[in-house]
């Protein structure tokens, strides 16, 4: 994997390499943050990068990246400032079998880093069941039998 930067393509290593101002950075763009961004190799035909410094901004494809890493494939255009930078992968063509399809970098960004969590939406408490009716009609029937039978009884033994 490589990026093209002014002309000029740069190897990016197994392991981390490091853009923005500072000397030491693999590729050296002036005006922007000592260590601005990392761009880390994860295999053969993938690499992420991702912000070094709260605050400083660097877009993928006119997206902006922050401190959680974003995937980069082939073709990818990394801007920082005024500088922009092509991801160039020979082991990921674009235009074959192997190019993935329209939304698969989001896919694989949320298998590789994670789906942000959505704020927990509590549904609506539904109100308590009402209790069943009180069965007062019933318990007026079954007390004037009851009355009934005892009148009944009065008048017949006396």
């Amino acid at each position: 994997m490589e990026l093209e930067y002014a002309g000029r393509r740069y190897p990016v290593p197994q392991g981390e390499l490091t853009l923005g101002s500072d000397p030491a950075s693999g590729v050296v763009l002036e005006g922007a943050g000592a260590r601005h961004a990392v761009v880390r190799v994860l295999g053969p035909t993938m690499a992420t990068v991702r912000v070094q410094d709260p605050g400083l901004e660097v877009t993928v494809n006119t997206v902006r990246v922050g401190r959680e890493p974003t995937p980069l494939l082939h073709g990818d255009v990394i801007r920082i400032g005024t500088h922009q930078l092509t991801v160039l992968n020979p082991a990921h063509p674009v235009g074959t079998a192997r190019t993935p399809p329209e939304g698969a970098k989001e896919r694989l960004h949320d298998t590789l880093f994670g789906v942000p969590r959505p704020a927990i939406a509590v549904p609506p408490q539904a109100p308590p069941p009402e209790p069943p009716p009180a069965r007062t009609g019933m318990i007026w029937v079954i007390v004037a039998a009851a009355v009934s039978i005892g009148v009944l009884a009065f008048l017949l033994l006396r």
